[in-house]
């Protein structure tokens, strides 16, 4: 519970594709906020950023609870407004929330550290004819998430109906697709908290965004089943990744885990946020349920 009154604005929504996900996290958000005691309000990102600094200024929030989903709320955007405005607010900072958000950035950053990651490449697909890795691949963007326009390709006719049909700009990465479990771990202040595993029906060759929010499309086993000396990898190399990107407050961790090592897809430095999603069932397994997850996040909220 707080001990000092706090007023709390919750920031939501938006215009990209990742709305509905995040006005999900943010009504999550504010129901724990609100059943803590806290005085709150909410902001739906508008699309000119001047008039979200309009509205902060006017309700002058103590902290901002950052429920943002994809570009402008996840990628430093917002975390620069904030700065500027000396708000406090949860999660990554500028430079974290960028070089997680921008996944080439990432991939080049967790080779630097040492943190094993599929083999991928950043191509032009304008001019790129030919699919440069092995198939089956991996294709994504390059700044979205949810796995929001992530494609498996298996064959030229698909790599040339990707090419057609490929909706983020010019430029597209190629990943090598690793066919193992799928097991993800979620950092909470520099505290790698546990592990989840990811299974969805066979009829998903990926966890693709319906895998992720349709009901009975993925079943969750949390705590992963694999034994202590695994558990101890998964949070190590987690860990890793999360001090390599300068994280701070919550993010999740998506790996690939073959018997051996764990590869690292990405990190989110805002994953999903309701009850159900998968860091907060992580956290809830290790004896910290949602309401008490807020209020540790919006205890440890500050700017860079």
């Amino acid at each position: 519970m707080c001990v000092v009154m706090k007023n709390v604005t919750v920031l939501l929504g938006g215009c990209g594709k990742e709305r509905e996900v995040s006005l999900n996290s943010g009504n999550a958000t504010l129901n724990a906020l609100n059943e803590l005691g806290f005085s709150t309000s909410t902001i739906d990102l508008p699309n000119d950023l001047n008039e979200l600094i309009a509205q902060l200024e006017t309700i002058k929030p103590d902290v901002v609870f950052n429920c943002l989903h994809g570009p402008i709320g996840e990628d430093g955007t917002v975390q620069e407004i904030l700065n500027t405005l000396k708000i406090p607010y949860t999660h990554s900072g500028v430079t974290a929330s960028t070089n997680a958000m921008d996944k080439w950035k990432s991939y080049q950053i967790f080779k630097e550290n040492k943190i094993p990651t599929p083999e991928t490449l950043k191509i032009n697909l304008t001019n790129t004819l030919e699919c440069p890795l092995a198939y089956p691949c991996v294709a994504k963007p390059i700044n979205e998430g949810s796995s929001v326009g992530i494609h498996v390709i298996s064959s030229d006719d698909e790599w040339k109906q990707l090419r057609q049909e490929w909706v983020f700009g010019c430029e597209c990465l190629v990943q090598e697709y690793l066919k193992q479990r799928e097991i993800h771990v979620a950092v909470l202040d520099g505290v790698a908290l546990g592990t989840i595993e990811i299974c969805p029906k066979e009829t998903f060759s990926i966890f693709s965004y319906q895998a992720k929010y349709v009901p009975g499309e993925a079943q969750f086993i949390c705590p992963a089943p694999i034994n202590k000396v695994e558990e101890d990898l998964a949070k190590e190399t987690a860990l890793k990744t999360y001090q390599a990107l300068g994280c701070r407050g919550l993010s999740r961790i998506d790996m690939m885990f073959d018997g051996n090592a764990f590869s690292v897809l990405e990190l989110n430095t805002q994953p999903g946020f309701t009850t159900t999603s998968l860091a907060p069932q992580i956290a809830k397994s290790q004896g910290l349920p949602f309401i008490d997850l807020v209020g540790r996040m919006v205890a440890s909220a500050k700017c860079d």
